[in-house]
């Protein structure tokens, strides 16, 4: 069982650019891994609306995304702005060694940099639903990591974020040992249970 690295946060605050380099960072050490931007999701599979009931559409999607490469055996990386806490929440409660990270960055860095325009059309009201600015974003409550874009340099977020994922990646080894050294009879029951839902908190290992 692999990690999912899922990075959330407002447009233009670095989660492809360090979700790229740590899919880079983690094929060079051999693993498998599959990264899932948010912008190409939504182009690739038609997710073109911005209402509250088309965000969580599309985070109901690509969820299923992320679990059938899960269950294949490979990293997940995520970057998209995931606005909802109830969004996260379902990950948490439906993903294996799930880890979330926030890539935080001030509203007004944010306005300075614009990297897609996006902010510059808002303000000239000619964007709506913009998040962050005209649609809500909720403060994430349990976020594994907060990476602050706009204190720390490229280096030094892309640092934190690499060893968020070392040490998902310990836990999926001790996970995985646990497992193997277990008899059949040990897990979920027994053998007429086995395929049913066994969790471990990360705190157990």
């Amino acid at each position: 069982m692999m990690p999912v690295i899922w990075l959330l946060g407002l447009s233009g605050s670095g989660k492809t650019t360090l979700g790229s380099l740590l899919r880079l960072y983690l094929e060079t050490r051999g693993h498998e891994v599959e990264f899932i931007d948010g912008d190409c999701f939504r182009r690739r599979f038609g997710f073109s609306g911005f209402r509250p009931e088309d965000r969580l559409r599309n985070i109901d999607a690509m969820r299923e995304h992320v679990l059938q490469r899960h269950a294949q055996g490979k990293i997940c990386i995520v970057a998209a702005i995931t606005p909802y806490e109830c969004m996260r929440q379902k990950n948490r409660d439906e993903i294996p060694l799930y880890r979330e990270v926030w890539v935080r960055c001030s509203l007004n860095t944010l306005v300075e940099r614009d990297t897609k325009g996006f902010y510059a059309r808002a303000a000239r009201g000619e964007m709506d639903l913009l998040t962050g600015v005209s649609d809500a974003f909720d403060e994430p409550l349990r976020a594994d990591r907060v990476v602050d874009t706009d204190r720390f340099s490229l280096a030094e977020s892309y640092v934190a974020l690499r060893d968020l994922a070392e040490e998902a990646l310990a836990e999926s080894r001790n996970w995985r040992r646990i497992s193997e050294d277990l008899p059949l009879e040990s897990v979920s029951g027994g053998p007429a249970r086995c395929n049913a839902p066994f969790s471990l908190n990360r705190n157990d290992v």
